[in-house]
């Protein structure tokens, strides 16, 4: 057991757990009898297994997360609906088994749950999204997304009264995220180059694959390595001599803007920027050195792909040309008919299934489908269906966030904050705040916050940063 918990708390189960979860999303074809393909659904339910099985033998559940974090990126189904989630009875399977496994760590450990820091904005949160269910016409759906928020609410409270928090088990768990994240882009990227043989190779290089990554779409992805991007500043710091690893964030850079996501672009730009200002405001010469030595790689790569580039902008000169409208992909529709619910619905909003009415009108409008979810904005979208009292819980819980984690800021905190704000940045034209995985990201990396201790001595000696013997070891 002890040797097992050795190898839990290590690096190696980390990339263990990914390049399983790397393995199984690649497995996209569907089969003509399922509307999920068994392989990757058979690799997602073992990684359900494995999480219940360890929440039954080990009462820190820090071991857990890289399991729960991989079931948020495994997935690769591109056209999940509640009419199609209940083939070959895997959901409910899966559902049993991930809720037998945090009932048995409660029968065993009997934790003591208590709220924590950021319990009442969480809390408040969960509230608005139930709220509208008791004036509107009930269905299933509306229900189950209605319950997402408790269900947020309950992961945050649950780890951060069981798990001992690390922080290079955080960041590794993050840089794994970033790596897997990267590996999909490439293979969108990929799969595209190989489906238009007649384009120029350029052009093949950039127009990416036509369908979604199952467990969201391309413009998803970057803001979750936006997110993860400034994890690489802890391994930097820890050894500033390495050169390598500010290379390696080429790579992250790179799939962002290989995407074409206008979003993700604005997203990468607050994290650079915030990277940047942490390196030159505490860094030492050799960050300096190393952080030029980058830009100076990153700017040859440029030149060597000038033409990818181009074509870039060239779209984004193509978008700029059709308006506001065209050039948001007709975001402000969304957003008009956002208002005009929030306007009906003004206090506790129209819930989170009114989403239809602008699906309906997109229909009318545009006679095409489209694949809309949420309201593409954070802001549009607690107005509309959470009203102004999610309005309210949403200021709330960005008080808590902000208040924590700019008092007595730390090396940890400013990559979380640089991550988080560039996130948020993004969110404004986006489903971000409010999207499944990044929630669930978010309450656990901030349980992992509240019950790690400080380990970094953060006196600045010379500009170079100074770890005690246990971060050095």
């Amino acid at each position: 057991m002890k040797k097992l918990e050795e190898f839990l708390k290590s690096w190696y189960y980390i990339a263990l757990v990914f390049l399983i979860t790397l393995i199984a999303w690649s497995f996209y074809k569907d089969d003509p009898q399922y509307t999920f393909n068994r392989y990757n659904m058979l690799f997602v339910y073992s990684i359900i297994l494995a999480n219940a099985i360890v929440l039954g033998m080990f009462k820190n559940t820090l071991y857990s997360i890289p399991l729960v974090f991989s079931l948020l990126f495994i997935i690769n189904e591109a056209n999940i609906s509640f009419e199609n989630a209940g083939e070959i009875g895997f959901p409910s399977i899966s559902l049993i088994t991930f809720i037998l496994g945090y009932s048995v760590y409660f029968l065993r450990f009997k934790p003591s749950i208590r709220f924590k820091k950021f319990a009442l904005g969480l809390l408040l949160i969960a509230v608005s999204y139930i709220i509208p269910l008791l004036y509107i016409d009930f269905s299933w759906s509306s229900f189950s997304v209605s319950m997402m928020g408790f269900i947020f609410f309950g992961l945050y409270l649950f780890y951060s009264n069981t798990l001992k928090g690390d922080f290079k088990y955080l960041f590794t768990l993050l840089v794994a995220i970033n790596l897997l994240l990267v590996y999909q882009v490439g293979f969108y990227l990929f799969q595209g180059f190989i489906l238009n043989p007649n384009l120029p190779f350029d052009e093949r290089l950039n127009i990416g694959w036509g369908r979604n990554l199952g467990w969201g779409n391309i413009n998803d992805v970057c803001f979750y390595l936006s997110l993860t991007i400034p994890a690489y500043l802890y391994f930097i710091f820890r050894k500033p001599h390495s050169v390598m690893r500010w290379l390696i964030v080429i790579l992250p850079i790179s799939a962002i803007v290989l995407t074409k996501s206008r979003g993700g672009l604005i997203g990468l730009v607050v994290a650079l920027i915030g990277i940047v200002f942490v390196i030159f405001y505490k860094g030492s010469k050799m960050h300096k050195r190393n952080i030029l030595i980058s830009f100076v790689v990153l700017l040859l790569f440029g030149v060597f792909a000038y033409q990818l580039l181009f074509n870039w902008i060239q779209r984004f000169v193509e978008l700029l040309v059709l308006g506001a409208d065209g050039f948001t992909s007709n975001r402000l529709f969304i957003y008009r008919h956002a208002w005009e619910i929030f306007l009906e619905y003004p206090l506790f909003g129209a819930g989170w299934i009114s989403i239809t009415r602008v699906f309906e009108a997109w229909l009318e409008t545009f006679g095409t489908y489209h694949r809309i979810f949420m309201y593409h904005s954070t802001l549009f979208q607690a107005l509309a269906a959470m009203g102004l009292f999610g309005l309210f819980a949403l200021i709330i819980h960005y008080i808590q966030i902000f208040k924590y984690f700019f008092r007595d800021v730390s090396l940890e905190k400013y990559i979380f904050i640089i991550g988080y704000i560039a996130t948020q940045v993004h969110g404004l034209v986006e489903n971000v705040q409010y999207s499944v995985p990044y929630s669930i990201l978010i309450v656990i990396i901030i349980a992992i916050f509240e019950t790690s201790e400080r380990k970094t001595d953060f006196s600045l000696v010379n500009k170079v940063y100074v770890f005690d013997s246990k971060e050095s070891s």
